[in-house]
């Protein structure tokens, strides 16, 4: 279990303590106290020493891991916001979030047109256009290709599915900026 260095050194300057304070009334080394306000594992000992000492339960002294719904959620969230940004980069599972996320949108649109007829889905989709190219062509840069790729998309089907092809390459890494000896 990881402790949550922040939230320990925000409740420790709350009380205006010091950490030679928190560490006698805690019970705990000092230096214990030093490693944890860095990020360290915690026992369980330590950890319910630590909580009764600042009065708080002890799952909110843990780093709790983001879940994978959080995950999504966030991805197609950065997605949305980013919307209209042509620069920058996407990571590849940020932009398959995205993706999802304008199927969903698109699907939806699809069932009100059932009802409706054609406007939603024709609305959605104009809706949705502009956001996926610039979350295509930040996709394109971070696998280190020219955004110009995605003019292959208006050939006929082959040049939808190179597309895809090419936005789920792998992030490129930075090139390095020292030069190499031979």
């Amino acid at each position: 279990m990881y402790v949550n260095s922040t939230r320990v050194r925000e409740l420790r300057l709350a009380r205006q303590w010091s950490q030679e304070q928190l560490a006698t009334l805690s019970g705990l080394n000092l230096r214990t106290i030093q490693r944890l306000e860095s990020g360290a594992k915690i026992s369980n000992e330590s950890l319910r020493a630590l909580a009764a000492v600042l009065e708080v339960p002890a799952e909110s002294l843990l780093v709790s891991d983001p879940t994978p719904t959080e995950v999504a959620l966030k991805a197609m969230r950065a997605g949305v916001v980013a919307g209209l940004e042509f620069t920058g980069t996407t990571p590849r599972a940020d932009f398959w979030w995205f993706a999802l996320a304008v199927a969903v949108v698109l699907a939806f649109a699809q069932l009100l047109s059932e009802a409706l007829g054609p406007l939603p889905t024709q609305i959605a989709s104009l809706v949705v256009l502009l956001p996926w190219l610039a979350a295509s062509t930040r996709r394109l840069r971070d696998a280190g290709l020219s955004p110009w790729w995605q003019l292959i998309s208006l050939a006929p089907v082959a040049g939808i599915l190179v597309l895809l092809y090419l936005l789920t390459y792998p992030t490129k890494e930075a090139e390095s900026a020292e030069p190499t000896s031979d």
